[in-house]
Protein backbone atom coordinates (compact mmCIF):
# COMPACT_ATOMS: atom_id res chain seq x y z
CA UNK A 1 0.00 0.00 0.00
CA UNK A 2 0.96 3.61 -1.03
CA UNK A 3 0.90 6.17 1.91
CA UNK A 4 -0.79 9.43 0.19
CA UNK A 5 1.08 12.47 1.09
CA UNK A 6 -0.88 14.97 2.92
CA UNK A 7 -0.19 18.85 2.30
CA UNK A 8 -2.20 20.06 5.04
CA UNK A 9 -4.95 22.48 2.96
CA UNK A 10 -7.46 21.45 5.32
CA UNK A 11 -5.03 23.37 8.52
CA UNK A 12 -4.56 26.06 6.10
CA UNK A 13 -8.61 26.72 4.72
CA UNK A 14 -9.56 26.41 8.36
CA UNK A 15 -6.94 28.84 9.96
CA UNK A 16 -8.06 31.80 7.22
CA UNK A 17 -12.29 30.94 7.60
CA UNK A 18 -10.79 31.34 11.56
CA UNK A 19 -9.13 34.86 10.53
CA UNK A 20 -12.61 35.69 8.65
CA UNK A 21 -14.92 34.85 11.24
CA UNK A 22 -12.75 36.70 13.68
CA UNK A 23 -12.71 40.32 11.97
CA UNK A 24 -16.37 40.27 11.11
CA UNK A 25 -16.67 39.41 14.73
CA UNK A 26 -14.53 42.76 16.01
CA UNK A 27 -16.29 44.50 13.36
CA UNK A 28 -19.28 43.76 14.96
CA UNK A 29 -18.35 44.85 18.48
CA UNK A 30 -16.86 47.43 17.45
CA UNK A 31 -20.12 48.74 15.89
CA UNK A 32 -21.96 47.99 18.37
CA UNK A 33 -19.81 49.64 20.36
CA UNK A 34 -20.27 53.18 18.46
CA UNK A 35 -23.89 52.53 18.10
CA UNK A 36 -24.56 52.88 22.23
CA UNK A 37 -21.95 55.94 22.20
CA UNK A 38 -24.44 57.67 19.49
CA UNK A 39 -27.76 56.42 21.55
CA UNK A 40 -25.86 57.65 24.21
CA UNK A 41 -25.19 61.08 23.36
CA UNK A 42 -28.85 61.36 21.54
CA UNK A 43 -30.34 60.62 25.20
CA UNK A 44 -27.93 63.77 26.30
CA UNK A 45 -28.69 65.80 23.77
CA UNK A 46 -32.83 65.30 23.82
CA UNK A 47 -32.48 65.76 27.97
CA UNK A 48 -30.69 68.94 27.51
CA UNK A 49 -32.56 70.10 24.64
CA UNK A 50 -35.70 69.71 26.64
CA UNK A 51 -34.35 70.84 29.94
CA UNK A 52 -33.55 74.50 27.95
CA UNK A 53 -36.95 75.20 26.72
CA UNK A 54 -37.82 74.40 30.73
CA UNK A 55 -35.09 77.68 30.83
CA UNK A 56 -36.92 79.75 28.23
CA UNK A 57 -40.24 78.99 29.45
CA UNK A 58 -38.82 80.05 32.99
CA UNK A 59 -37.38 83.12 31.32
CA UNK A 60 -40.52 83.84 29.59
CA UNK A 61 -42.41 84.05 33.02
CA UNK A 62 -40.19 86.15 35.20
CA UNK A 63 -40.36 88.53 32.36
CA UNK A 64 -44.03 88.55 32.29
CA UNK A 65 -44.36 88.24 36.16
CA UNK A 66 -41.89 91.54 36.30
CA UNK A 67 -39.17 88.88 38.55
CA UNK A 68 -36.48 89.44 35.40
CA UNK A 69 -33.55 92.47 35.23
CA UNK A 70 -33.67 92.32 31.49
CA UNK A 71 -29.71 93.28 30.44
CA UNK A 72 -29.99 96.41 28.13
CA UNK A 73 -28.62 96.31 24.72
CA UNK A 74 -30.10 99.44 23.45
CA UNK A 75 -27.99 101.03 21.97
CA UNK A 76 -28.03 104.82 22.44
CA UNK A 77 -25.46 106.50 19.90
CA UNK A 78 -24.88 103.88 16.77
CA UNK A 79 -21.59 105.80 16.07
CA UNK A 80 -19.76 104.33 18.98
CA UNK A 81 -21.47 101.15 18.74
CA UNK A 82 -18.13 98.60 18.62
CA UNK A 83 -19.44 94.76 18.67
CA UNK A 84 -16.24 93.15 20.75
CA UNK A 85 -17.31 95.38 23.64
CA UNK A 86 -20.90 95.47 23.52
CA UNK A 87 -22.57 93.92 26.13
CA UNK A 88 -25.43 92.29 23.51
CA UNK A 89 -23.48 89.73 21.33
CA UNK A 90 -26.12 87.51 19.13
CA UNK A 91 -25.38 84.93 22.25
CA UNK A 92 -24.33 85.14 25.52
CA UNK A 93 -20.50 85.24 25.54
CA UNK A 94 -20.43 82.80 28.54
CA UNK A 95 -23.29 80.77 26.86
CA UNK A 96 -20.98 77.41 26.45
CA UNK A 97 -19.40 78.15 29.53
CA UNK A 98 -21.24 76.17 32.14
CA UNK A 99 -19.35 77.29 35.25
CA UNK A 100 -19.95 80.89 34.32
CA UNK A 101 -22.98 82.21 35.96
CA UNK A 102 -22.60 86.31 35.42
CA UNK A 103 -26.17 87.16 34.26
CA UNK A 104 -27.94 83.96 34.19
CA UNK A 105 -30.66 83.23 36.02
CA UNK A 106 -31.23 79.08 37.33
CA UNK A 107 -34.98 78.08 36.27
CA UNK A 108 -37.23 77.82 40.01
CA UNK A 109 -37.93 73.80 41.42
CA UNK A 110 -41.74 74.75 39.85
CA UNK A 111 -40.78 73.72 36.64
CA UNK A 112 -39.90 69.99 36.33
CA UNK A 113 -36.36 69.41 35.45
CA UNK A 114 -34.50 65.88 36.24
CA UNK A 115 -31.58 67.71 37.99
CA UNK A 116 -30.20 64.15 39.21
CA UNK A 117 -28.70 63.93 34.69
CA UNK A 118 -28.36 67.56 35.19
CA UNK A 119 -25.36 69.64 35.70
CA UNK A 120 -27.10 72.01 37.61
CA UNK A 121 -30.03 73.52 37.10
CA UNK A 122 -30.80 75.00 33.66
CA UNK A 123 -30.68 78.98 33.44
CA UNK A 124 -31.65 81.94 31.71
CA UNK A 125 -30.24 84.84 30.48
CA UNK A 126 -33.13 88.08 29.30
CA UNK A 127 -31.61 90.97 27.11
CA UNK A 128 -34.08 94.11 26.64
CA UNK A 129 -33.55 94.43 22.43
CA UNK A 130 -35.24 97.75 22.02
CA UNK A 131 -39.19 99.54 21.64
CA UNK A 132 -41.09 98.82 18.63
CA UNK A 133 -44.09 100.25 17.09
CA UNK A 134 -45.35 103.78 16.51
CA UNK A 135 -44.81 105.74 12.86
CA UNK A 136 -41.25 106.01 13.92
CA UNK A 137 -40.12 102.73 13.56
CA UNK A 138 -41.34 103.39 9.93
CA UNK A 139 -39.07 105.89 8.99
CA UNK A 140 -42.50 108.36 8.22
CA UNK A 141 -41.36 111.51 9.94
CA UNK A 142 -38.62 111.55 7.23
CA UNK A 143 -40.41 111.67 4.69
CA UNK A 144 -41.38 114.48 2.32
CA UNK A 145 -44.65 115.33 3.33
CA UNK A 146 -44.15 115.26 7.04
CA UNK A 147 -41.13 117.92 6.34
CA UNK A 148 -43.35 119.89 4.52
CA UNK A 149 -46.43 119.88 6.15
CA UNK A 150 -46.06 118.79 9.26
CA UNK A 151 -48.90 116.03 8.59
CA UNK A 152 -47.53 112.88 10.29
CA UNK A 153 -48.46 112.25 13.49
CA UNK A 154 -45.87 110.51 16.09
CA UNK A 155 -46.85 107.55 17.66
CA UNK A 156 -44.71 106.79 20.42
CA UNK A 157 -43.71 103.01 20.63
CA UNK A 158 -46.19 100.40 21.49
CA UNK A 159 -43.77 97.17 22.27
CA UNK A 160 -40.70 95.84 23.90
CA UNK A 161 -38.96 93.17 22.18
CA UNK A 162 -36.63 90.95 24.95
CA UNK A 163 -34.39 88.12 23.58
CA UNK A 164 -34.22 84.88 26.42
CA UNK A 165 -31.69 82.73 25.68
CA UNK A 166 -31.79 79.26 27.91
CA UNK A 167 -29.07 76.84 28.53
CA UNK A 168 -28.66 73.21 30.26
CA UNK A 169 -25.71 70.68 30.46
CA UNK A 170 -25.86 67.34 30.85
CA UNK A 171 -23.68 65.04 33.52
CA UNK A 172 -20.76 67.63 34.45
CA UNK A 173 -18.57 70.36 32.95
CA UNK A 174 -17.16 68.63 30.61
CA UNK A 175 -19.41 70.12 27.96
CA UNK A 176 -20.60 66.86 26.54
CA UNK A 177 -23.83 68.12 25.88
CA UNK A 178 -24.44 71.69 25.76
CA UNK A 179 -27.91 72.98 24.21
CA UNK A 180 -28.78 76.95 24.57
CA UNK A 181 -31.96 77.89 22.79
CA UNK A 182 -33.49 81.73 22.46
CA UNK A 183 -36.90 83.13 21.74
CA UNK A 184 -38.16 86.59 20.95
CA UNK A 185 -40.50 88.10 23.40
CA UNK A 186 -42.61 90.80 22.48
CA UNK A 187 -44.30 92.85 25.59
CA UNK A 188 -46.66 95.37 24.76
CA UNK A 189 -46.76 98.30 26.57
Amino acid sequence: MKRHQQSGAALLIALIMLLISTTIGLAAIRGATLSEKMTGNLYDRSLAYQAAESALRAGEAALESGAATPIDCVIVDPSTFNPATHGCPPTPRNTFEPNSNSGWNNVGSSYLVNTDLMAGSPQYYVEKMGEIGGTDEFGLADSANCANYAGCDETPPSAELYRITGRSTVRGDDGRSVVALQITVKQNL
